[in-house]
């Protein structure tokens, strides 16, 4: 059986940018070694001139995503390009991970086609400013909603997107959740006293604005913390207003940013994590959340999208509305004046990080899934 998995990948693997990007890595750890299955990755990115290597077991073939003009061509040179790329490969079956055009791109394709899904984009673009932004993810709905037709079978990524799937009934798989390498769960825990982890990519969907508000509450109540604010920037204004509101606050010796971290780095930032935060708008289903949990640390996290499905208020972590500072800045303080609770949630985030995100039980549904397609089935 000869795949294509299509979506974001790192070209460095050190470096992983994203959140389907690394469902993309850790799918294909939890894929490969499999017997007669032929597995090539397909991925638009960031480069002058299309590359194939090969990664042990796996081709990868980065493919150039269009830079200029994009939004106006709604990026046609990338849906041919790839389009290109996947035909002259010729599988037997696409699974693109939906980000934004991917399940456009893989609908135009002559083959049985899997779109896992990771945003609910009617959901998430309300939380952009600025024009280009709303249209941006406006593009991206219209895109998906195209696709509708040509996809088989699709796949969501968490309860929150199968609720939210109606249009697609009649094509909807059962839940996979997304996959997490096998690092994470041999994370281990040294955490510092009162560090707060934030990882993700820094734009306002996230939130970050509301935890420095926190920040400022839990300084002012007395309770000792420090927060590591890491990931890739998306939105330069934004990263900007916040290193702002950090200086309006007198908070620089509290909340400190450390850039877009490696593999390696990012692992000993959760090591060293006393809990993970993330007080996010809206979430389909994070992977900072689920790599906390598997490396055992407490989540205090926002009522959002598809978070209370991983995280049980009180046994995982804590949950608190979104936009809620002074909730916030509560539930952060009652987890770190408390080890104990501190120990007891992450030890629970960790039992059920293992029951549900394994790559290679992930992968095991997934090449199910496969085969059935394949057999002429569409619907779990």
């Amino acid at each position: 059986m000869k795949v294509v998995l299509f979506g974001p990948y790192p070209v460095d693997p050190q470096y992983t940018s994203g959140g389907v990007e690394k469902v993309m890595s850790n799918m294909v750890r939890g894929l490969r070694g499999r017997e007669g299955l032929e597995l090539h990755v397909v991925s638009l990115s960031a480069v002058g001139r299309e590359s194939t290597v090969r990664d042990g077991d796996v081709v990868i073939h980065h493919v150039p995503r269009q830079q200029r003009f994009s939004l106006p061509t709604f990026r046609i040179m990338s849906v041919l390009r790839a389009r290109r790329t996947i035909r002259r490969i010729d599988p037997d079956l696409v699974h693109c991970q939906e980000s934004g055009q991917e399940s456009y791109i893989a609908s135009g394709l002559p083959y049985p086609t899997v779109a896992t899904i990771h945003a609910i984009f009617k959901n998430e673009g309300v939380h952009y400013p600025g024009i280009k932004a709303r249209f941006r993810y406006w593009q991206f709905e219209t895109l998906a909603k195209l696709a509708r037709r040509g996809i088989d079978v699709f796949v969501p990524s968490s309860i929150y997107a199968r609720d939210a799937l109606t249009e697609v009934g009649d094509k909807l798989a059962e839940v996979v959740e997304n996959p997490i390498e096998s690092g994470y769960f041999e994370v281990p825990d040294a955490p510092v006293p009162g560090r707060v982890l934030f990882a993700g990519t820094i734009y306002p969907r996230k939130g970050i604005e509301v935890l420095i508000d926190a920040a400022s509450r839990l300084r002012d109540q007395g309770v000792p913390f420090q927060i590591h604010i890491t990931g890739i920037v998306s939105d330069k204004d934004y990263h900007a207003g916040l290193h702002e509101q950090v200086r309006t606050l007198g908070l620089e010796d509290r909340v400190h940013f450390r850039g877009f971290l490696s593999e390696a780095e990012l692992t000993r930032e959760f090591s060293e994590a006393y809990l993970v935060t993330l007080p996010s708008y809206a979430e389909t289903s994070p992977m900072t959340v689920q790599q906390a949990m598997a490396a055992g640390k407490p989540v205090v996290g926002t009522k959002v999208g598809g978070v209370p499905y991983l995280v049980r208020d009180g046994v995982h972590g804590r949950l608190v509305d979104a936009g809620d500072a002074e909730a916030l800045a509560a539930a952060l303080r009652e987890v770190l004046l408390d080890p104990g609770l501190r120990d007891r949630m992450g030890a629970g985030a960790r039992e059920e990080a293992v029951k549900r995100f394994s790559a290679r039980e992930v992968g095991d549904r997934t090449v199910a899934l496969y085969e059935k397609l394949l057999r002429g089935g569409t619907r779990s």
